[in-house]
């Protein structure tokens, strides 16, 4: 499931921020190249802290650093329960390192007294790289060494990674607030499968998220619910990877597109978010990646370990569907899933690259699967407003498709070196698999100094059992369509997602140390675990 170093990594040498260093992960191909399966053999020799030092440089106990050769020269620092796999260099455990937990980050309060802060020495997640906190665990994968961790506070809260440079935090992490434009946060944890129900409160700008200028039009929230690839610059349903919630008139907003929807809220009102998922044993659509597989590389930045991998960048087909929407081609379904379904298969609005007197190749994009009975709807200080979305597209990746073009000019898979472009490793990071953090996510959006504060569990306003229930009948009363099929699956807080989450990412990691073997040392040779 996983390509976490095993054996090691050949020595990486600091590049300049040139030509090759400035690409983009929008300027990769938007299909990557299959991936071996073979995680050994490949990223034994893939460069590590790639994300960091294209804007930073090498940094502590990377390959390339002193700090790093020093590490590995004295084994003294080891733990005698981690035995390293047979020339292993990727970051050596300490004693210091945590193996249940990782700490709270150092927070630092914007001006004494401020209830919001910033964090010191610590990656957020941007410029599509993402880092999960990790821990070493050689006494149960001796493979891959490292497992994923979940940084303090324990619970559902805030993400300490997932949210905009311009967004403070508290130092409980569960209060967020701006004094900028438009800028998101979701929280540590997204859901999958079932029913479940998370609160917000809104608060009203304090000294610590107030702008030097007030902003023309005053503070403004958004709520909803996001994807991995919804942007953390701007607002919740800006694109169809989020569905969102307005403060101002109460309006739903998917695509950038609000439809009349509920009352509107501000400072002081509560509000319930609820979403609805298909089972974990449901049929899963036709059109996405079900199996699957983690594709990261462990690092020690400022003294603490982390995962780094590539984020999940936006698709083709997303952004063909946002361009059709911002020229009005895509109508408003009348059954509040917040857009129409886009034609299938769309056209490809990509420059089609051929010679002269070539016949043109036209590559159809993708069609966009959706999530069957999947739902969004809100809740205002206790008052249902409706169902607000329907049929969610599914979070998992699309099938990957190689044109033919590319298939023919892409050179045999050869292993990666220190001499490797850095175009041509990430494209060896993209991973086109789910990699278990793929989901929807309780997504916040503030501007001009609010603040908002999560809810995970003891909420203000306590939902029914039959919550979805007490939505479609909101819809009824307001003259809406009342379209659902089976009942609903008894609802969970936010808060139970946090024991759950420990439990899968365990799975995986195992999994991944599993999938990290020789060949002669499994019963089977199982590429890649189904979800």
């Amino acid at each position: 499931m996983t390509d976490a170093p095993h054996e090691g990594y050949a020595p990486t040498t600091a590049r300049p921020p040139g030509e090759e260093a400035s690409k983009t992960l929008g300027e990769l191909p938007d299909t990557p190249s299959p991936l071996p399966m073979s995680g050994v053999s490949e990223l034994r020799a893939l460069p590590v802290h790639l994300g960091l030092s294209l804007s930073q440089g090498p940094y502590t106990d990377s390959p390339a650093s002193p700090a790093s050769t020093s590490s590995v020269d004295e084994p003294k620092n080891v733990r005698p329960a981690h035995v390293l796999p047979h020339n292993f260099r990727g970051p050596i455990p300490r004693e210091s390192d945590a193996e249940e937990i990782a700490p709270h980050p150092h927070w630092v309060p914007i001006h004494d007294g401020a209830s919001l802060g910033t964090l010191q020495n610590f990656p957020l997640n941007k410029n599509g790289w993402r880092y999960t906190a990790a821990g070493p665990a050689a006494h149960w994968l001796p493979e891959t060494v490292y497992r994923t961790l979940e940084l303090a506070p324990e619970g559902v809260h805030w993400s300490w990674q997932d949210r905009s440079a311009f967004m403070h935090i508290s130092n409980d992490a569960m209060v967020v607030g701006t004094d900028k434009g438009f800028r998101s946060a979701r929280t540590n944890l997204g859901v999958r499968h079932g029913a479940w129900y998370v609160e917000v409160e809104i608060l009203p700008p304090d000294a610590s998220s107030e702008p030097a200028t007030p902003m023309r039009d005053g503070p403004h929230a958004r709520v909803g619910f996001g994807r991995r690839e919804a942007g953390l610059n701007a607002p919740v349903g800006w694109d169809a990877y989020s569905y969102g919630y307005r403060d101002k008139n109460g309006a739903r907003v998917t695509l950038s597109r609000p439809q009349p929807y509920g009352r509107a809220f501000g400072p002081g009102d509560v509000i319930g978010m609820y979403i609805r998922l298909p089972p974990e044993d449901a049929p899963l659509p036709e059109g996405t990646e079900h199996a699957v597989h983690q594709k990261r590389v462990p690092i020690r930045y400022k003294g603490q370990l982390y995962f780094e991998s590539l984020e999940y960048p936006p698709t083709k087909e997303m952004e063909v569907l946002m361009d059709k929407n911002r020229r009005g081609e895509l109508p408003w379904s009348d059954e509040g899933s917040g857009v129409g379904k886009p034609p299938a298969p769309l056209k490809s609005t990509e420059r089609d690259e051929r010679r002269p007197g070539q016949a043109k190749r036209s590559v159809p994009l993708r069609p966009l699967p959706k999530l069957a009975e999947s739902y969004v709807g809100f809740v205002v200080n206790g008052e249902p407003q409706g169902i607000a979305f329907k049929d969610l597209y599914d979070f998992r990746p699309l099938v990957a498709v190689e044109p033919v073009r590319k298939r023919e000019r892409r050179k045999a898979d050869t292993e990666i070196t220190a001499h490797t472009s850095v175009s041509a490793v990430l494209r060896s990071r993209l991973n086109p698999y789910d990699d278990g953090s793929l989901g929807y996510y309780p997504m916040v959006s503030l501007y001009g100094g609010a603040r908002a504060r999560l809810i995970p569990s003891d909420f203000r306003y306590p939902p029914p059992a039959a919550l979805e229930e007490a939505l479609w009948e909101a819809n009824a009363a307001h003259g809406q369509p009342v379209t659902r099929k089976t009942p609903a699956p008894p609802w969970r807080p936010f808060s139970a997602r946090w024991v759950a989450a420990l439990h899968e990412a365990e799975q995986y990691d195992r999994d991944a140390d599993r999938d990290a073997r020789p060949t002669v040392e499994r019963d089977g040779v199982p590429a890649l675990s189904e979800s």
